[in-house]
Parts: C-alpha cells; sequence; structure tokens
C-alpha cells in the first residue's frame, strides 16, 4: 500500500500555487517516512482488520498540555464576547526525564457561520470539537497524507486531505459531523492563537542549565480549500501544521497511539484519559501502577483552574466524573482495576483530594510492548538519518536490537 500523496503544483488551491517551489510525499522525505511509519504495528493498514489498531501519533508534551476548552465559554456572537477572552492555562508535565513548566495562553478564533439565515461573526474557542478534529487530521498525516511544501517564504509540512476522508475518520470512532462542522472547526483551529513560556528542566542531569521557551502561533498554521460549489465531500484541503508540531516531527519527539482505542470513548475526559495513558504509560507492565491526584489532572485536563474554589458539592463531582472514565478505561481494557485514598487536611481531617492508583490490563501491555517496540525502530532508524559515518544495520540485525 503506497502512502504517496497524489499532489503537484499545479493542483493546489490557487492561494498556494503561486508561493512554492515544489513538494515532497512521505516516501520523498525522511522525517516524514518515519512519521508514517507503520510497518511494524501489531496489525498493519494493509490489513482489512487494521481499523482494530489504528495507528496515530501524539506529541510529547505538547499534546498533554490543556490546550483546549473544557468548560465554560465555546462559541459566541461577537457582539456579546466576554471582557476576558485569553484562556491562560499552567503547563505541568514531566515526559522522559524532562519537567516543562511554565504557562500556555489560548485566544479564540473569529469565524464566520449563518445566524437566522445571515452571516455572522462568532468567536470561537478550541473545544471537545476541534479536538476530535485535530485528532483525525494527525490520523490522517499518520497513515501517508502528509507532505512537505517548499514555499519562497520557507518550508512547512502539510496535512493533504478531502473532506470526505476526514469525515471518514471521524465517522469510524463515532464522531460523525456534517461538513459545515467540521469547516468551521478547522477554521478555528486555524484562527485560534496558542501562546506558551516554559523552562524545560533535564530532571536527570542537574549540571545541564534550564531552556527557556517562548513562542505564538495558531493551532494550524494556515488553511487552505478547493473545490467546486456543492460538491461537499469532494472539496479538497491543504492544513500547514504550525511550527511547532514541524519540529517535534522532525526531532523524533512523538509516540505511536492506538487512534480507535482512545477516540471511540464517548466522554472527553475519557478520551484524554486513555491518550495520556498511552503517552505517560510507556513502562505498563503486569504489578506496575500508575498514580494521580484527583485535583491536579482535572487541571491539566481544564476542568478547573489553580485559584478555583473546591467546594464539597465540586469535589463529589469531579470525583463522579473521574469514576465514570475510570468504569470507561476499564471496559475499554485499558485498566483492570483501579483504588482510591482520600486526601485529608492536616487540621480539620476534611478530604480536600483523591489519590488514583490504577493497574494495567494483560491487553494495555501488550499495546504497550508493541508500541515501544515501534517507537525504538523509529529512533534507531532516525538515529541513521542523524548521525554521521553510522554503521550501516541491515534488517535482521535491528529486528534483533528491538526485540532486546
Amino acid at each position: 500500500m503506497s502512502r504517496k500523496v497524489n499532489i503537484s503544483v499545479d493542483n493546489l488551491p490557487d492561494s498556494l500555487r503561486g508561493q512554492i517551489h515544489g513538494v515532497e510525499s512521505a516516501t520523498d522525505n525522511e522525517s516524514l517516512a518515519l512519521f508514517t511509519d507503520n510497518k511494524d504495528v501489531r496489525v498493519s493498514l494493509e490489513s482489512p482488520n487494521h481499523g482494530l489498531r489504528a495507528y496515530s501519533n501524539t506529541f510529547n508534551h505538547y499534546d498533554l498540555w490543556g490546550r483546549f476548552v473544557r468548560s465554560g465559554y465555546k462559541k459566541l456572537p461577537l457582539e456579546e464576547a466576554p471582557k476576558k477572552t485569553i484562556i491562560s492555562r499552567r503547563i505541568s508535565e514531566k515526559v522522559d526525564g524532562i519537567l516543562y513548566d511554565g504557562e500556555l495562553k489560548i485566544t479564540p478564533a473569529v469565524v464566520s457561520s449563518k445566524k437566522d439565515g445571515e452571516e455572522a461573526e462568532f468567536l470561537v474557542w478550541p473545544s471537545d470539537r476541534e479536538e476530535k478534529v485535530e485528532r483525525a487530521l494527525i490520523r490522517l498525516a499518520s497513515k501517508g497524507k502528509i507532505v512537505k511544501i517548499n514555499f519562497k517564504s520557507g518550508i512547512q509540512y502539510a496535512v493533504i486531505f478531502s473532506m470526505n476522508e476526514l469525515a471518514q475518520e471521524l465517522k469510524a470512532v463515532g464522531q460523525s459531523m456534517p461538513y459545515p462542522q467540521i469547516k468551521e472547526s478547522l477554521e478555528a483551529l486555524q484562527g485560534s492563537k496558542l501562546s506558551f513560556k516554559y523552562r524545560a528542566t533535564d530532571t536527570k542531569s542537574t549540571d545541564i542549565d534550564d531552556s527557556f521557551y517562548e513562542s505564538n502561533m495558531n493551532f494550524l498554521s494556515s488553511l487552505h480549500f478547493s473545490g467546486k460549489k456543492g460538491q461537499g465531500g469532494n472539496v479538497k484541503c491543504v492544513a500547514c501544521l504550525n511550527a511547532f508540531v514541524h519540529n517535534m516531527i522532525d526531532n523524533l519527539e512523538y509516540k505511536g497511539y492506538y487512534f480507535n482505542s482512545a477516540q471511540e470513548l464517548k466522554r472527553g475526559l475519557s478520551r484524554w484519559m486513555m491518550l495520556r495513558l498511552y503517552h505517560l504509560w510507556r513502562y505498563a507492565a503486569p504489578g506496575k501502577t500508575y498514580h494521580f491526584r484527583l485535583l491536579s489532572i482535572m487541571e491539566k485536563y481544564g476542568s478547573i483552574y489553580p485559584d478555583d474554589e473546591i467546594t464539597d458539592n465540586k469535589l463529589k463531582a469531579l470525583r463522579r466524573d473521574m469514576t465514570t472514565t475510570m468504569k470507561d478505561l476499564i471496559e475499554k481494557g485499558a485498566i483492570s482495576e483501579y483504588h482510591i485514598s482520600n486526601v485529608k487536611d492536616d487540621k480539620s481531617g476534611k478530604i480536600i483530594d483523591y489519590v488514583y492508583e490504577m493497574h494495567p490490563s494483560a491487553q494495555f501491555c501488550d499495546e504497550i510492548l508493541a508500541l515501544n517496540k515501534h517507537n525504538k525502530r523509529i529512533e534507531i532508524q532516525g538515529g541513521k538519518r542523524i548521525v554521521e559515518n553510522a554503521e550501516i544495520i541491515d534488517e535482521d540485525t535491528l529486528e534483533e536490537i528491538v526485540k532486546k
């Protein structure tokens, strides 16, 4: 099954054609070839049963940040805009020994859509709907619908797809949306601004100074459509990824996960937790557990903020939400069981938080093992690409290294 995307300068949208020198598909570009390498996952894309193990990628710390709005405003007419439209979130994640600590800000997009039969402008914050569309977009990219476009102003990675292809990815996991909703979500991703600043501290080496980063960008760098009026799903789309995601692809800062297992879950918190387990629980094995505090994880998800007052009723509501998610994860086969312990205030003895302990299922352990082997292969192949004078490793030797 070829992953080459049939695209040339001539059939790009008019908004792009005059700006570029050429296009490379995943079969022509080494970074994209690694990103779209699905051959070692448990069921390949060529298999008629590949939907059972549909493969996609998740970006290391980027996908763990609270980049989407879970409560409050999602879409408002422009004239009803609140005084404060920018949402601030804390960044606090430890991934592969690197501690990321800082702040991000989400600025909503201005999107035009119909209201009472007339065009009106709305503020749209990237929420659960946009997260679903972004996950499906990266799923298409991971399947090979990604290219390198050599613009006159620089290089960008872009996902090339039709509206129907994106709609089918959503439908496959029970997230069907009409085309106007999908288009609006894409426009919201392109128009919404993400600003962040953080420190990245290597916790494994105290000799290395902290690195500081600050960036401002859109969720999608740019968006282009072409087609004929009334064709709907036949409309062709080009979605250029932002520079941060582009660099993470080049630096192999992503990991594989099974798209269907995470995205088929009906609740946003359950989908987010499943993706988080795939991402952070890379040493899942029988007997090993994963712990988290309820208030901390709900803040990372975006349900609460650090300065929120957590009343008894609010704490109970958060616990109910997490209980439902734990049941979802058990039914999905990710965990076999979980336990909860109380965290009490030292003075009053009042319950102020909960600690969750999760036990992985045998199925999830097998999946993580397969994904880790695949990830190791990608890293080895990426090392062959970037290390000078590297020793040439044949396929049999490479397979033995991956198994160790």
